[in-house]
């Protein structure tokens, strides 16, 4: 267990990319709000897109994607 908590609190957290979304998407699978045209999003590198609030609120307690968290 020991060794499960130093894995999970020392790896790296993952990197997006900030943009604005173009059309609308479906929904945040954070918030489970819809992600419409002009919202501002994040693009993690396995290309899932959430509302930029709700990853960065994610990422303060996680260190993965929310439908990847194995990756």
């Amino acid at each position: 267990m020991d060794l499960h908590l130093v894995m999970c609190l020392t790896k790296p957290r993952l990197t997006y990319n900030e943009d604005v979304l173009t059309k609308d998407s479906g929904e945040c699978a954070v918030c489970l709000d819809e992600m419409v045209q002009g919202d501002t999003i994040a693009r993690l590198p396995c290309l899932c897109i959430y509302h930029k609030g709700c990853i960065d609120e994610w990422f303060e307690v996680n260190r993965s994607c929310p439908e990847h968290p194995t990756d």
